[in-house]
């Protein structure tokens, strides 16, 4: 079963927003430069300030090896290498450096808002961890195992980190006691056992050490810790290794869970920024669609609204799903049990909309009818409201999965999250709903698809023609009239239209 996690979602943000530099590095460059050289004509005591943060950023964001990391936490560590010790972020002067790279941006034909985004969150990143990094580094694995071997309390003489790779236990960091990285890297040190692995390193030892040393292995994380020592201490020093790899490993989790508090943050943040340019509604509901799968660990979002007063629901909009079997739904919300408990939860508090949460569901069958589970292939599903606290108003929900039968878990982290983007979602679209067509078609129970078929009636298309113009067959246009003037309680097609035109529906 997968676990969502927002680290991984935020990392390609961040890469993102890397991957856009490195395609400019020569006009960044020279906009740095630019800088630099006013700041030098000026007289500005800045100036070597600024140069110092232009050649560190220079060798960080346009090395060939910061290219190929693959997680958020190796961008924090090529961070710490590349920093001079004498190295100090001045939030000013990289500010400046971020405004040149949005410049150069802006003069480009497909400058799109979300490129600046990423480039702002790279640089929040890196001038938030310039700070933090003279604590992180002290729970590397790096470090750990250094100090351990350093120590002259214990008879250590080496310690390697080992990964596999599809079969293959590899060296991956290799010290002495010397403080010495062993791996030479031209001559990877592999083989096809953790035991095959020790042989070959302590073999790589002089013949005096070779019958007197032995390995011990311990797992970590994804991998192994091969610790060599004497023979005859083995057993005396495993239990307080053993014990010092656990504390390692808590406070490794407590930074962890500081980076990932922030994470949660920056997606709210990342959220709000992208849906606030929304021009009207239907911008708005396209953008939320998106936002809750591009700053959340989820594949798929259907948007729905909310009548409290008729108790149904309405599908409004489809990300990575299709949108019109979304615009199709018309649901009674006595249909959806879970919801429905919820929502009995709710107006038991009627003075505020706090009490409103996220619903995990790890299997769609139990709280959903099946002709949904089957139609969309649901298994874990979030059904995440979306509420405004200004006007107390449930105004809809999202609901969210993984993909097509799909199972996952729900992080602490991402269920805060979703309480963050329905608020900020519920007041941006309480702000439109007033003139939405959306809000209007609620009165009758209309779908968006009914509501086009409607359009097309008030305008005098015959079945054939609308058909035609919504690609749909005759027989099921047929079904959407016949479906508009029932709900409309409506004698034909011609009262069902002079409803629609009076109550301003069409």
């Amino acid at each position: 079963m997968l676990t969502l996690s927002l680290d991984h979602i935020m990392y390609p943000v961040l890469k993102e927003g890397l991957n856009v530099i490195q395609a400019n590095q020569k006009p960044i460059l020279d906009e740095w430069n630019n800088i630099i050289n006013h700041f030098k004509s000026t007289g500005k005591k800045s100036a070597d300030d600024i140069e110092a943060t232009v050649n560190f950023f220079s060798d960080y964001l346009f090395s060939n090896e910061l290219e190929t990391v693959k997680h958020e936490e190796e961008v924090d560590l090529r961070l710490y290498q590349e920093q001079p010790l004498s190295f100090q972020g001045n939030h000013f002067i990289i500010s400046l450096l971020e405004n040149a790279v949005h410049k150069v941006l802006q003069t480009q034909k497909d400058d799109q808002y979300d490129l600046h985004q990423s480039i702002h969150y790279l640089f929040s990143k890196i001038s938030e961890n310039l700070t933090s990094l003279p604590y992180e580094q002290y729970f590397s694995i790096d470090y750990f195992l250094k100090n351990l071997i350093s120590s002259r309390q214990l008879p250590i003489e080496w310690a390697a980190a080992i990964t596999q790779e599809e079969g293959t236990y590899v060296v991956e960091k290799w010290f002495n006691n010397m403080n010495q990285n062993l791996i030479v890297e031209d001559e990877p040190l592999k083989a096809r056992s953790i035991y095959a692995l020790s042989e070959l390193l302590i073999n790589q030892m002089p013949e005096d050490k070779k019958r007197i040393m032995n390995t011990i292995s311990l797992p970590y994380q994804e991998g192994t810790l091969l610790i060599c020592a004497n023979t005859n201490e083995i057993v005396n020093i495993t239990p307080f290794i053993t014990y010092a790899l656990h504390i390692f490993e808590n406070g490794r989790e407590s930074i962890k869970k500081q980076k990932d508090e922030h994470h949660w943050k920056d997606s709210v943040i990342m959220f709000n920024e992208s849906i606030i340019n929304s021009n009207d509604y239907d911008e708005a509901i396209e953008a939320i669609s998106e936002g809750y799968v591009k700053y959340l660990p989820f594949e798929r979002c259907a948007l729905f609204s909310y009548s409290m007063n008729e108790g149904m629901g309405f599908g409004l909009y489809g990300y990575q799903i299709d949108t019109n079997a979304i615009q199709n739904i018309t649901e009674d919300i006595d249909n959806l049990p879970i919801i429905q408990n919820n929502l009995n939860i709710v107006n038991l508090f009627k003075k505020t909309m706090s009490f409103l949460q996220p619903i995990y569901i790890k299997d769609a069958t139990l709280g959903f009818p099946r002709k949904y589970v089957e139609q969309f292939q649901l298994q874990s599903i979030v059904v995440a409201p979306i509420f405004s606290t200004s006007s107390n108003q449930l105004l809809g929900a999202a609901i969210l999965d993984q993909g097509p039968n799909q199972q996952f878990k729900l992080t602490h982290e991402t269920f805060s999250a979703l309480i963050k983007f329905g608020k900020t979602a519920g007041e941006l679209l309480s702000k439109y709903q007033q003139h939405s067509p959306h809000k209007q078609k609620a009165s009758f129970h209309l779908s968006p698809r009914e509501l086009e078929v409607l359009k097309l009636m008030s305008e005098g298309a015959s079945t054939t023609e609308a058909a035609s113009q919504l690609m749909l067959s005759e027989y099921t246009v047929r079904d959407y009239v016949s479906a508009i003037i029932q709900k409309m309680d409506a004698r034909n097609r011609t009262e069902a239209v002079a409803k629609a035109i009076r109550s301003d529906l069409i």
